[in-house]
Protein backbone atom coordinates (compact mmCIF):
# COMPACT_ATOMS: atom_id res chain seq x y z
CA UNK A 1 0.00 0.00 0.00
CA UNK A 2 1.45 3.52 -0.81
CA UNK A 3 0.52 6.88 0.52
CA UNK A 4 -1.43 7.95 -2.69
CA UNK A 5 -3.86 4.67 -2.69
CA UNK A 6 -6.37 6.50 -0.30
CA UNK A 7 -6.43 9.36 -2.60
CA UNK A 8 -6.58 7.35 -5.66
CA UNK A 9 -9.65 5.38 -4.19
CA UNK A 10 -11.21 8.58 -3.65
CA UNK A 11 -10.98 9.77 -7.33
CA UNK A 12 -12.57 6.70 -8.63
CA UNK A 13 -15.32 7.12 -6.45
CA UNK A 14 -15.97 10.51 -6.61
CA UNK A 15 -15.55 9.86 -10.28
CA UNK A 16 -18.31 7.22 -10.40
CA UNK A 17 -20.41 9.59 -8.42
CA UNK A 18 -20.26 12.06 -11.33
CA UNK A 19 -19.98 10.30 -14.25
CA UNK A 20 -23.53 8.32 -12.89
CA UNK A 21 -25.36 11.63 -11.95
CA UNK A 22 -24.46 12.55 -15.47
CA UNK A 23 -25.46 9.21 -17.16
CA UNK A 24 -22.26 8.89 -19.04
CA UNK A 25 -22.37 5.49 -19.88
CA UNK A 26 -19.16 3.84 -18.50
CA UNK A 27 -18.13 1.75 -21.48
CA UNK A 28 -17.68 4.79 -23.94
CA UNK A 29 -14.10 6.31 -22.91
CA UNK A 30 -14.23 8.80 -25.19
CA UNK A 31 -17.69 10.81 -23.77
CA UNK A 32 -16.19 9.54 -20.10
CA UNK A 33 -13.06 11.55 -20.94
CA UNK A 34 -14.84 14.35 -22.55
CA UNK A 35 -17.57 14.87 -19.09
CA UNK A 36 -14.84 13.77 -16.51
CA UNK A 37 -12.37 16.59 -17.65
CA UNK A 38 -14.15 19.13 -16.38
CA UNK A 39 -14.50 17.52 -13.05
CA UNK A 40 -11.39 16.71 -13.08
CA UNK A 41 -9.58 20.03 -13.85
CA UNK A 42 -12.43 21.60 -11.08
CA UNK A 43 -11.42 18.77 -8.24
CA UNK A 44 -8.58 19.72 -6.19
CA UNK A 45 -7.47 16.48 -5.14
CA UNK A 46 -8.12 14.72 -8.52
CA UNK A 47 -4.84 16.00 -10.19
CA UNK A 48 -2.25 13.95 -8.93
CA UNK A 49 -4.00 10.99 -9.88
CA UNK A 50 -3.82 10.54 -13.75
CA UNK A 51 -7.19 10.92 -14.92
CA UNK A 52 -6.65 8.28 -17.67
CA UNK A 53 -5.84 6.33 -14.90
CA UNK A 54 -9.64 7.04 -13.32
CA UNK A 55 -11.33 6.01 -16.67
CA UNK A 56 -9.54 2.75 -17.36
CA UNK A 57 -11.06 1.76 -13.53
CA UNK A 58 -14.09 2.96 -14.35
CA UNK A 59 -14.75 0.63 -17.63
CA UNK A 60 -14.21 -2.33 -15.47
CA UNK A 61 -17.29 -1.18 -12.92
CA UNK A 62 -18.93 -4.28 -12.46
CA UNK A 63 -21.63 -1.76 -10.28
CA UNK A 64 -22.49 -2.06 -6.62
CA UNK A 65 -19.14 -2.08 -5.87
CA UNK A 66 -16.34 -0.06 -4.67
CA UNK A 67 -12.85 0.77 -5.37
CA UNK A 68 -10.19 -0.51 -3.08
CA UNK A 69 -6.50 -0.90 -3.13
CA UNK A 70 -5.18 2.12 -4.93
CA UNK A 71 -4.12 1.77 -8.35
CA UNK A 72 -3.47 -2.04 -8.30
CA UNK A 73 -6.77 -2.54 -6.68
CA UNK A 74 -10.29 -3.94 -7.46
CA UNK A 75 -13.51 -3.23 -7.29
CA UNK A 76 -15.03 -4.85 -4.26
CA UNK A 77 -18.64 -6.04 -2.85
CA UNK A 78 -20.09 -3.29 -1.05
CA UNK A 79 -20.68 -3.90 2.28
CA UNK A 80 -24.62 -4.05 3.91
CA UNK A 81 -25.32 -1.56 6.15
Amino acid sequence: MTARDPLFDLAVERALSYAESLNIPLEDKEKLHEHLEVWYLKTRFAYRIPLEDIIEVLQHYPGQSTWSGGRNGSWQNKREP
